[in-house]
């Protein structure tokens, strides 16, 4: 039984998109046709499940380097022992971006979606409370199995690199782990891919043709509105028709609906007030200093939370 290669771990809102579809284009990588196929987040993860989800979706192509996406693995405490105890010499990667940009990027998301009706600033009050912390840290990752479930407990807690990381690092050998940053791959597309295609023990010089594009951009709004969206899905006649699509292909076309039904062009300005954005930078940093000890170099954001 093959097992994966490769995974990309998250955070979500990283450009973990990118990187799912850069490297599913290279001629000798196989991943799902949609990127956030779910497996290790549930508790069927033995030799058995695995052997029927590959092929499934890798169709026992066992010449090519098997790699699958999913950015809550980073986020669901659950996901590194369940990985291990299946995988143990996968390589792991994580991409990310400062965290407070990660964070409004995920509420605004929430706000597109709607699932959030606070202000930023009133959001960031209620979840920097030590009892809201400490719920967020603990709760199960949303499965978004009957359509979007509120995320509003996480645009923090998703942000805590190092402590989400340190759950790798304390199972994993540090040579199975590779930290990527978001502006390094907007930076440098080209010699990022290069470091990522290394590390899974591919040559260097691939170029996607969408290289150095963003492939998902979030927006301010739905071109579809979310009660439209449940009132469709509640239509038998069209649930009757999706279910003629082949399981892979719905994943597919959900992925490209996705990208498609977010507004690029109205995205709004990223609005917090200096206090909150002081005390999220006082949050995160201590956060960020375990991340540098973790990964063994700095953020390229690391100055705005820790002053040299």
């Amino acid at each position: 039984m093959k097992p994966l290669d490769f995974l990309v771990i998250g955070a979500q809102k990283c450009a973990t998109t990118a990187l799912f579809e850069y490297l599913r284009g290279h001629p000798e990588v196989k991943m799902p046709l949609e990127k956030e196929v779910p497996f290790f987040s549930g508790d069927d993860y033995d030799d058995s499940a695995w052997r029927s989800f590959s092929s499934h979706h890798f169709n026992d192509e066992d010449d090519l380097l098997w790699g699958k996406a999913s950015p809550q693995y980073l986020c669901d405490k659950h996901a590194p022992e369940r990985i291990k105890a299946l995988m143990p010499k996968v390589k792991l990667i994580a991409i990310l971006r400062d965290p407070i940009e990660r964070s409004w990027s995920h509420y605004q998301m929430g706000r597109r979606r709607e699932t959030e009706c606070r202000d930023f600033d009133t959001a960031v009050n209620e979840l920097l409370q030590t009892s809201s912390l400490k719920k967020a840290a603990e709760l199960p990752v949303p499965t978004h199995a009957m359509g979007h479930e509120p995320e509003g407990e996480f645009y923090l807690s998703w942000s805590e690199y190092g402590r989400l990381l340190q759950r790798y690092t304390q199972l994993f050998d540090s040579s199975q782990i590779l930290v990527l940053y978001t502006e390094d791959l907007k930076r440098d597309p080209a010699g990022t891919l290069d470091k990522v295609l290394e590390f899974i023990g591919l040559d260097a010089g691939y170029r996607p043709q969408q290289l150095g594009e963003v492939i998902h951009r979030g927006g301010g709004s739905n071109r579809v509105p979310h009660k439209l969206r449940v009132w469709l899905r509640e239509r038998s006649f069209i649930y009757r028709l999706w279910q003629w699509v082949p399981d892979d292909k719905q994943g597919r076309l959900r992925f490209l609906y996705e990208q498609w039904n977010v507004r690029k062009e109205d995205a709004p300005v990223r609005r917090m007030s200096i206090e909150t954005e002081s005390r999220l930078q006082q949050h995160f940093a201590k956060d960020l200093e375990m991340l540098s000890e973790l990964s063994g170099q700095s953020p390229p954001w690391i100055e705005r939370f820790i002053p040299s």
